[in-house]
C-alpha cells in the first residue's frame, strides 16, 4: 500500500484572498482623508507663522493731513526765509504700544533730495490707544540753502506756483529691544500757492504717507 504524502495538500482557505474593489476603494480614501488631515495642519501652522511675523514686523504708517508752506523774504535771488507748519496724525495703534507716551520728536523736510529744514526738538504728551495730531513748525533761510537750491525753489514758487517737499520723522520707540528711535519716510507732498499769491502754499491732493524705515 502507498503511503499518503505527508505534506498536506494547498487548499483555497490557504491562498491569500485578493481584497476586492470595494476594499481598494476603501483604503484609498482612507489614504486620502489623512494626507489631506495633514496637509491642513500645515497650512495652519504656515498661516499662524506668517501672521506672527507680520505681527511682528507690523508697525503703523503715520499720515500728514495737513502742511502750509508760508514765504517770510523774497529779497533777492539768493536771499529767501521760509516757513512750514505741520499736522502728524498719530494713529490709534502707535501711542503706548510703539511710540512712549511722553517724549520728543524730530521733523525734517528735504527738497530736491537735500535735508533743507529740520524741527528744533518737539515734546509731546500722547493718550494712550487714541489717535492724535502733533504739531511742528520749521524754519529756512539762505544759511541753510545753497543757491542753486534757491534758484529752484524760487523758480517753483515765481514761475510754476507749485512746490513739492518730502519728509522725515523720528519717534521715540518704546518697544523693548529696540533703538529707541522710530524713523518715518514721507510721500512727496504738493503745495500749491493761492492764486495771485506768491507767499503762502497748501497741501494738495493726496495726502502724504510716511512709513516706517527698517
Amino acid at each position: 500500500m502507498e503511503k499518503e504524502a505527508l505534506v498536506p495538500k494547498l487548499t483555497s482557505l490557504s491562498r491569500s484572498r485578493t481584497p476586492s474593489l470595494k476594499e481598494c476603494v476603501g483604503i484609498c480614501l482612507g489614504t486620502v482623508a489623512i494626507l489631506g488631515w495633514i496637509a491642513f495642519l500645515i497650512l495652519i501652522a504656515v498661516v499662524q507663522y506668517e501672521h506672527k511675523k507680520e505681527e511682528d514686523n507690523y508697525v503703523p504708517n503715520v499720515t500728514i493731513p495737513s502742511m502750509d508752506f508760508t514765504v517770510l523774504n523774497i529779497t533777492t535771488e539768493t536771499s529767501l526765509t521760509v516757513k512750514w507748519d505741520v499736522l502728524v496724525r498719530l494713529p490709534s495703534d502707535l501711542p503706548g504700544r510703539f511710540m512712549c507716551l511722553k517724549g520728543d520728536f524730530k521733523f525734517s523736510i528735504l527738497y530736491k533730495g537735500l535735508t533743507i529744514a529740520t524741527s528744533s526738538i518737539e515734546s509731546y504728551n500722547l493718550i494712550p490707544r487714541w489717535a492724535q495730531l502733533i504739531k511742528v513748525s520749521s524754519i529756512a533761510s539762505e544759511d541753510d540753502m545753497d543757491s542753486m537750491t534757491m534758484k529752484y525753489m524760487m523758480a517753483d514758487i515765481k514761475e510754476i506756483g507749485e512746490i513739492r517737499f518730502r519728509s522725515r520723522l523720528v519717534l521715540p520707540d518704546c518697544r523693548y529691544g529696540t533703538s529707541g528711535k522710530m524713523n518715518y519716510a514721507c510721500d512727496v507732498a504738493i503745495l500749491r500757492f493761492e492764486p495771485g499769491s506768491r507767499n503762502n502754499a497748501t497741501l494738495f491732493g493726496n495726502l502724504p504717507i510716511c512709513r516706517y524705515l527698517r
